[in-house]
C-alpha cells in the first residue's frame, strides 16, 4: 500500500462528509449538522466522524432512498445476501464493476492470478435451461452450478476443469470444502489437483480448520480470501496469519465497543465502516453486524483485525449424509422477491428442512409458489424443502432476525 494513502484516504472520508449533506436523511437529522462543520473546514475529517451517530441495518433499509446524493437514474436496488432471512436494501454506484473488481483481482494476486486467466466459479444459482455449467470465455469463467456437483458428476466437473487447464477455483468456502472432500474419495485420476494455484473461498467465514483440509487436498494452492459487504463499505484482505488488513481508499474502518468508542489493542469491537467510494449512496459510521478484535492502525491507514464474528454465522442445512450445506445459496438481493416479507428455514431431519414464508399483503399463490421452486432449485440433490406460510413470526428471545433455527442436535458447522 502506497505511503500516501493514508493522506489520500483523509481527503476522501473529508470529501464524503462533505457529499452526505446533499442527501435529506444527513442534512435533516439534528446529529448531522457538524457535516456542517466538516465542510466549512471548523473540524477535521476524523473527529466530525466520531461525533456521529451509527447507523444501523434497519436505518438503512427504512431511509435509503432519503441517503441518496445523485438521481436514482445513477444508482440500483441491491441489498445483502438475505441470510439473516431479512435483506437490507441499499443503492449502489450503477458504474461500480470495474472499481470492485480492481480490489478483488488485487487481493487474490497473492496466488498469481491475473486478469485473463481462467477460474471455476461454484455457485448456487439457477443457470439457464437448468443446465449444470456455462462457460463464459469473455471473462474466462467456467460457472458451475454448485447444486450439481456430486459424487455421480464430479468426474465430468473435474474433466471439464482439467482440460481447460484451469489452475484458480472461486467459490463459498463450504462449496470448496466439499469439492475437496469429493476429490479425495474419488476413484478417477485427480492428479491435477497438484496443479491447483490458488483457491478464492468467498461468503462466509474462513476457519483454520477448513484451511487444512483444504491444503491437504490442493497442496500447490495458496488460499487468498477477502473480507467484503454487498453494502461495499469495507474490503479487506487475509494474509497467512488470518489477520485482515483493509484497503483504506475503500472504506474507512472502526472497531469500536457498545458505546461507538474505538477499542484497544486485543480488544473485540463492532465493524463499523463509513463508504470512500460510495458516490450515490454514501453510509457514514455503518454498523456492519460483524465483530473483530483489533490489532492496530497501519501508517498508511489500514486497519488490521482479525477473528471476525459474522453477522451470517456459520450454520448451515444438514445433508442426508451428515454434511453441511451453506446457507449463502439460500440467499437473494435487492428485490428479486418483493412480495415475500420474511422466509426461514426450520430443519429437524438431516436432508429435509421446511421453508417457513411470510409473503407479503399483496402476494398471490403463485408468486409464493415460484419462490419455493426458486428455493427449492437452490437446495436441490442436497436438502429438500417443504413449505410452511405463515401470517407472522415470533420474535426470538434475543430480538435478532434469523435465517435458520437448526434443532438437529450437534449439527455441524463446518468439517472437521
Amino acid at each position: 500500500m502506497p505511503w500516501w494513502s493514508r493522506q489520500e484516504a483523509t481527503k476522501r472520508l473529508g470529501e464524503t462528509l462533505t457529499t452526505a449533506r446533499r442527501a435529506p436523511y444527513y442534512s435533516e437529522g439534528p446529529a448531522y449538522r457538524v457535516l456542517e462543520r466538516v465542510a466549512r473546514g471548523e473540524l477535521g475529517a476524523h473527529e466530525g466522524l466520531r461525533s456521529l451517530p451509527i447507523l444501523t441495518r434497519r436505518d438503512v433499509t427504512d431511509h435509503n432512498r432519503d441517503m441518496l446524493v445523485v438521481d436514482e437514474s445513477q444508482v440500483e436496488i441491491s441489498g445483502t445476501s438475505g441470510t439473516s432471512g431479512e435483506p437490507v436494501r441499499f443503492f449502489l454506484d450503477r458504474n461500480r464493476g470495474a472499481r470492485e473488481w480492481a480490489y478483488v483481482v488485487d487481493a487474490w494476486s497473492d496466488s498469481g492470478y491475473e486478469l485473463g486467466q481462467w477460474r471455476a466459479f461454484f455457485r448456487g444459482q439457477t443457470l439457464s435451461r437448468n443446465r449444470p455449467f456455462i462457460l463464459m470465455p469473455s471473462i474466462r469463467e467456467l460457472l458451475i452450478r454448485l447444486q450439481a456437483v456430486q459424487p455421480e458428476s464430479i468426474h465430468m466437473f473435474w474433466d471439464l476443469i482439467e482440460k481447460r487447464k484451469i489452475q484458480f477455483l472461486h467459490g463459498y468456502a463450504s462449496s470448496l470444502l466439499y469439492l475437496a472432500q469429493l476429490i479425495e474419495e474419488s476413484d478417477f485420476d485427480t492428479s491435477w489437483r497438484h496443479e491447483i494455484r490458488g483457491l478464492f473461498p468467498v461468503s462466509e467465514q474462513f476457519t483454520a480448520a477448513q484451511e487444512e483440509i483444504l491444503g491437504r487436498v490442493f497442496p500447490q494452492a495458496v488460499i487468498s480470501v477477502f473480507y467484503g459487504l454487498s453494502e461495499k463499505t469495507a474490503f479487506a484482505r487475509m494474509d497467512r496469519d488470518h489477520n485482515y488488513h483493509s484497503y483504506p481508499l475503500y472504506g474507512y474502518v472502526e472497531l469500536v465497543d457498545p458505546e461507538g468508542t474505538p477499542v484497544g489493542v486485543g480488544e473485540r469491537g463492532r465493524v463499523v465502516t463509513t463508504s470512500l467510494d460510495g458516490r450515490g449512496m454514501p453510509l457514514l459510521r455503518y454498523d456492519t453486524g460483524d465483530s473483530a478484535e483489533f490489532i492496530r492502525r497501519e501508517p498508511n491507514g489500514s486497519v488490521v483485525f482479525k477473528d471476525i464474528l459474522s453477522r451470517r454465522g456459520r450454520e448451515g442445512l444438514v445433508r442426508a449424509d451428515g454434511k453441511m450445506f451453506s446457507l449463502t445459496s439460500y440467499g437473494f438481493d435487492g428485490d428479486e422477491f418483493p412480495l415475500i416479507r420474511r422466509f426461514k428455514l426450520r430443519q429437524e431431519v438431516p436432508g429435509k428442512a421446511v421453508l417457513q414464508v411470510q409473503p407479503s399483503p399483496g402476494a398471490s399463490e403463485s408468486d409464493i409458489a415460484e419462490f419455493f421452486r426458486e428455493m427449492s432449485l437452490r437446495g436441490e440433490h442436497h436438502v429438500e424443502l417443504e413449505l410452511e406460510v405463515i401470517d407472522r413470526f415470533e420474535p426470538t428471545a434475543s430480538g435478532k432476525e434469523v435465517m435458520l433455527d437448526q434443532r438437529i442436535p450437534d449439527a455441524p458447522s463446518t468439517w472437521a
